[in-house]
């Protein structure tokens, strides 16, 4: 990124520029969920260039697609060039050629995701020891060089940083397949540290070279292994490590963004646009009038939303402020109703069945993505997830007793507030413990809480039991059901020992206003809350009870995130990095990288996985309601110091692109199953 400090632009090779036709394709406009009239004046508003209408958005449907069959030649799925059909006075046998085509690269793809997942994953796991190990190093080294009165804690950071920013700038040791750079091409994916080779080359180091300390020799001992050398080389040595997991990292989780949020998703929906395109074609007027109006309108819904999925992905994950969907609620929210709509359109082939079979027309196989009956690598591990479907009656009694829980907790909200005092954090930390621990008690859901092995080794270098230094806990956020086990497992013991604390210790709570929106009823001009109080209100209560800092839903968080830094000098913090929830269980977004620039250099990160939690209360279909007991395990990953980590913080650098991602690819690996299994998903 970099686009909005002084002197900065894009580094070189960062993104080889995309197919001028595409980006003019993608970027004149249509961004409309319906393809109504309504939604044709929207595009003819937005695109000053291009007439609008019903035959611009085929065309630019025929291009995208066209690209995206080149970058599948060069991913291995055709031996020869293939060309997309164009809908002009497009026929049955051109709609057929379509679904080939589409089948042959979905049919292809989870091998593909897997072998690249499972090479990455297995280059970050190699990297990981090294990496804890280098900052165990970093912390002993650092406590040697302050004791000895060289220079405080931050001219030590400042050391190592000018180390940190030569192995920034070294060059990638991660190569990419043909298919990977084809994509990287067509700028739907990235190589690991293009970004950072800008950063190093526009970055100028603290510390001059002739500063004497750097030739001073230390001696140090971690875990039994003596580390005896330089001071700069032993700051080159932990560099080297930290940048080996952030290239590992970073590969892991563009692949996983590239070959499992976008290919993977993007050809599972495609797959029923096409299915559905070609039996319509073949069954012609044996399809009721109504159904074919209500399936062609489906079809086109879902072209234009594979546009929209195209144009987030297009965009350069670098910008503090994308200008569509990738980072925030939007894009969740699309993926969501891609889902909505593939689902909706498979049950429709499927009602088609008995007019099909008279016709001697078999019926295309749904994709397994959307049924959730998968093989393969980083799905969902088996011994989590739901264990009983309720019946509607059951559901809607727990919910009722939900309800209930929640308008006493806004009562009593209401008198802590009338009756605040220097003790109101301690007793609204106590009443959200006891809202949390009640939730899952009337959801039936059990809690399994995980330490990282090694945790402790770290905690104890960080002496966290002291509280000297900031913490942040990185939750992954597949659910709504995140927030009250998150508060559970903050009063697990599990937790309490491995931090050192003696109690469970409050937090602030990094969040979006409007959290209980969805809880409001609008009848006519009133507003009806299930909560007993408004949104708004519970808003206010999070922020003068709770303590909490909430971010506007605008693309300036600037100012929320700074108050927050500030409060994490008095209690540790809790932030969801992706901003919303995922879209189904296998989607996990990227993290909001912005929101890491702001943090203080000596945060300590503590990255935690849910697994088995979106099963519970999943996000499709749009308002669901159906939320079912079963079996969530936390698992604590080892905490990672920021000093070592986060790029220098300079006026210049606004975004931490490379470390946001290197946290996503902790959650990845730790949230998915990287063995070879089977996962039957709940419908």
């Amino acid at each position: 990124m970099l686009t909005d400090g002084p002197g900065f632009s894009e580094g070189p090779g960062y993104f080889v520029r995309v197919n001028p036709a595409l980006e003019r394709l993608i970027g004149a406009g249509w961004t409309g969920h319906k393809l109504t009239t309504d939604g044709m004046q929207a595009l003819a508003q937005q695109s000053n260039t291009i007439q609008p209408g019903l035959d611009d958005l085929l065309a630019r449907y025929d291009q995208a697609a066209q690209q995206l069959l080149d970058v599948a030649l060069h991913d291995g799925h055709f031996n020869e060039p293939r060309h997309w059909p164009p809908s002009q006075n497009i026929g049955l046998q051109g709609l057929e050629t379509r679904a080939e085509l589409i089948t042959t690269i979905h049919d292809g793809m989870p091998e593909r995701r897997d072998a690249r997942l499972v090479d990455a994953h297995t280059r970050q796991a190699q990297a990981m020891p090294a990496y804890l190990q280098a900052n165990r190093l970093y912390l002993a080294l650092q406590r040697r060089f302050v004791d000895a009165q060289a220079g405080n804690r931050r001219e030590f950071l400042e050391l190592y940083q000018t180390e940190y920013l030569q192995a920034l700038g070294r060059d990638n040791p991660m190569a990419l397949d043909e298919g990977e750079a084809a994509l990287v091409q067509l700028r739907v994916s990235r190589a690991p540290l293009s970004h950072a080779h800008a950063v190093a080359e526009k970055l100028a180091p603290s510390i001059p070279p002739d500063d004497p300390r750097w030739e001073v020799t230390w001696t140090c001992q971690v875990d039994g292994i003596t580390y005896a050398d330089t001071l700069r080389a032993l700051l080159r040595l932990i560099a080297e490590r930290v940048v080996d997991l952030l290239a590992a990292g970073e590969h892991l989780a563009v692949r996983y963004n590239t070959f499992s949020n976008f290919v993977w998703l993007g050809i599972a929906v495609w797959k029923p646009i096409t299915d559905a395109d070609v039996l319509l074609a073949r069954l012609g007027d044996a399809v009721a009038a109504a159904d074919r109006h209500r399936m062609q309108q489906l079809v086109l819904d879902g072209k234009a939303m594979l546009l929209r999925f195209l144009q987030a992905h297009l965009e350069d994950p670098a910008q503090i402020k994308p200008r569509e969907f990738w980072y925030g609620q939007e894009y969740s929210y699309l993926t969501r109703d891609m889902i909505d709509l593939a689902q909706e359109l498979r049950a429709r082939i499927d009602s088609l069945e008995p007019v099909a079979r008279r016709n001697h027309c078999p019926l295309p196989d749904p994709p397994p993505l959307l049924t959730g009956r998968l093989q393969g690598h980083f799905l969902e591990y088996p011994h989590v997830g739901r264990e009983e479907t309720l019946g509607p009656w059951r559901r809607r009694a727990r919910l009722l007793r939900w309800v209930r829980l929640m308008r006493g907790i806004a009562r009593t909200k209401k008198r802590l507030r009338d009756r605040s005092g220097p003790d109101l954090l301690q007793r609204s930390w106590k009443l959200n413990c006891d809202w949390a621990n009640r939730t899952l008690e009337i959801f039936g859901v059990q809690v399994d809480v995980t330490i990282d092995p090694d945790f402790a080794g770290l905690a104890a270098d960080l002496q966290l039991e002291k509280g000297e230094r900031p913490v942040l806990f990185l939750p992954t956020h597949q659910s709504v059901l995140d927030h009250p086990v998150m508060n559970h497992v903050l009063q697990r013991p599990e937790l309490v020992a491995a931090m050192g604390w003696q109690e469970p210790v409050p937090c602030v709570i990094l969040a979006r206003t409007g959290l209980w929106k969805p809880a409001d009823l609008r009848i006519g001009p009133w507003t009806l809350s299930l909560l007993g109080v408004s949104a708004d209100e519970a808003d206010r209560f999070l922020v003068e009870i709770d303590g909490h800092v909430l971010m506007q839903r605008t693309r300036d968080t600037g100012n929320p995130t700074q108050t927050f830094a500030r409060k994490l000098q008095e209690r540790p913090g809790v932030v969801y990095g992706a901003g919303t929830t995922s879209a189904h269980e296998l989607q996990c977004l990227p993290m909001q990288h912005g929101l890491f620039a702001q943090l203080p250099p000596d945060i300590v990160i503590v990255p935690m996985v849910f697994r088995g939690i979106h099963a519970l209360w999943p996000k499709c279909p749009r308002g669901n309601l159906h939320i079912n007991p079963g079996r969530v395990e936390a698992v604590v990953c080892p905490p990672m110091p920021g000093e070592t980590t986060l790029l220098p913080r300079k006026r210049a650098l606004r975004t931490q692109l490379e470390p946001a991602t290197l946290f996503q690819a902790v959650h990845i690996a730790h949230l998915y199953n990287p063995e070879y299994a089977e996962y039957t998903g709940h419908d």
